[in-house]
């Protein structure tokens, strides 16, 4: 894998691969399913399929609590000048 991208900076995962190669060529590395973790990382850095799940789950959540009138809505996330994480507690 080249370290540059067309644009000349760093490909957008390609400290992901050289920790997985790393991991995949080390002689301390008995069997390749130590490696696993590393490769589990590398995967969803070039396909982001946690990811995307993830935020289905989450725009599938809000249509519900709209269904429902239960918990936060999309309305209540953004009603104060787009402060979502505030909104969801997750900063203070």
């Amino acid at each position: 894998m080249q370290p540059y991208s067309r644009s000349g900076g760093t490909r957008r995962c390609f400290y992901e691969f050289q920790t997985f190669m790393e991991c995949y060529t080390n002689a301390d590395t008995k069997t390749t399913k130590e490696c696993t973790p590393v490769f589990n990382d590398y995967y969803e850095c070039l396909h982001g399929v946690k990811e995307r799940e993830k935020a289905r789950l989450m725009l599938q959540q809000l249509r519900d609590n709209e269904a429902t009138k239960n918990g936060v809505t999309a309305a209540q996330l953004f009603k104060s000048s787009g402060n979502v994480y505030e909104n969801l507690d997750l900063v203070k």
